[in-house]
């Protein structure tokens, strides 16, 4: 049964932390891996201030109910931390893929509303993973580190994130970031480099995704979604996005002298999509430099559309309206998927790397990917399967029909210039 809040009381000690200390220590003996998966529910805290705490527990324990009967298995353990966050372990798992796979399952079983006492809520689900030992050898550490990646989601608005070290070990001070930030974006000291993506059919790069890098005398490298958390946190993520923006559509101008009929496609943030400027800004760039409409790909995600989901289409139509090229990013990974590709003005579909990287190894994935690619064809969208680190899996995209491939194997992403030379190459080959 859900355990209550305990605050203040520094004897109390979550039964959680010994269950895990228990899987953990029968895992490292038997030379296993365990995942541990920390769960928050945002609508409980709404569903506390409109109905009263007594709902909020009701819901609370429905959310706990649905994920130990639906989805995990009997070895598996879910329990209560507090009455909107839960702990799952899951022993063993063979891979951090595994981990995903099961998050991914509690995301769409709670996508559907959960019905309680006569009333229907959205559970708005966020999920941190950390696995042992990749990530912590004891207990307290796996179920802290499980809960920094929740920390991480809620705050980029994802729905599923996986722990990473080096998320955890920066300590400069926020303030140093925008401070820093802001002084790249005024001496224009921030790059692009872009990942190419491979026409599997004529065995062509045809076009590319620009990322943005940030490297600073103080910081040093600065991690790609840290520069994107710095610059929501200042306020200047518009500003960040308009000269990514800018600068991918120059950059195409000189790809598209070498390859004419080469694009480029661009990420925007859920906040750029309430920019009212933001579609004419991008015509402005295009009309500057040249460059058609369709050669610009503009990606979004389906948490970009969750936050105005009015305010978004209307952007979006506008966009379209200058012959941009529109793509969901991540697709497969949030809640609402297939109602948005009904809904929207899209042109391309991204398929999530995380499926795309496994799909060899596990049989669950294998058969998403091959879901996606039908339901898009059949849609009219062209497909782009991220994460194709090899050779097979670059073989069993081709068989499924997939349009482009995007990923390590292809290649990294490389400074402009890099990729202008492979462009040359692939145009003169001796």
């Amino acid at each position: 049964m859900p355990i209550e809040s305990i605050h203040g009381d520094a004897e109390y000690r979550n039964p959680i932390t010994d269950r895990v200390g228990h899987v953990l220590s029968a895992a490292r003996a038997a030379g296993e891996r365990i995942a541990v998966l920390v769960i928050h529910s945002a609508a409980i805290d709404r569903v506390d201030a409109i109905y009263g705490f007594h709902a909020g527990d009701m819901l609370s324990r429905q959310i706990e109910e649905l994920l130990r009967s639906r989805v995990v298995r009997k070895q598996d353990i879910i329990e209560p931390i507090s009455r909107d966050e839960f702990t799952c372990v899951l022993q063993p798992v063979s891979s951090e893929g595994v981990a995903m796979l099961a998050a991914q399952r509690m995301l769409m079983l709670l996508a559907a509303p959960v019905e309680f006492a006569g009333r229907a809520v959205v559970a708005d689900v966020a999920i941190g993973i950390a696995l042992y030992p990749d990530h912590a050898d004891n207990p307290d550490e796996l179920l802290q580190c499980g809960k920094h990646a929740l920390n991480l989601a809620r705050s980029h608005g994802e729905r599923m994130v996986l722990y990473e070290r080096q998320n955890a070990s920066l300590s400069v001070d926020p303030l140093q970031y925008e401070s820093r930030l802001r002084k790249a974006l005024e001496q224009n000291s921030l790059s692009l480099h872009f990942q190419p993506q491979l026409d599997p059919r004529t065995g062509r790069l045809t076009g590319a995704e620009a990322l943005l890098r940030w490297k600073d005398e103080v910081l040093g490298q600065v991690p790609p979604n840290l520069a994107v958390r710095a610059a929501e946190s200042a306020g200047l993520i518009n500003q960040v996005s308009l000269w990514v923006i800018t600068r991918a559509v120059q950059r195409c101008a000189e790809f598209q002298k070498i390859t004419p009929d080469f694009s480029v496609s661009v990420n925007i943030s859920p906040s750029n999509l309430r920019e009212a400027d933001l579609p004419f800004y991008i015509d402005r760039a295009l009309r500057t430099w040249g460059v058609n409409g369709r050669s610009l790909v503009v990606e979004i995600t389906e948490t970009a559309m969750m936050i105005d989901p009015k305010r978004a289409r209307e952007a979006l139509q506008e966009l379209k309206s200058y012959g941009v090229r529109l793509s969901i990013d991540d697709f497969g990974t949030g809640y609402s998927s297939v109602y948005y590709l009904a809904q929207l003005p899209l042109d391309e579909l991204k398929i999530d790397l995380m499926f795309v990287k496994s799909m060899l190894e596990l049989p669950h994935y294998a058969k998403i990917v091959r879901s996606l690619i039908d339901l898009a064809h059949n849609l009219e969208l062209t497909v782009v399967a991220e994460g194709v680190e090899n050779e097979p899996i670059q073989v069993a995209l081709q068989h499924l029909g997939c349009d482009y491939l995007q990923g390590y194997h292809i290649g990294k992403p490389v400074p402009p210039e890099d990729l202008m030379a492979r462009l040359r190459a692939q145009k003169d080959p001796k």
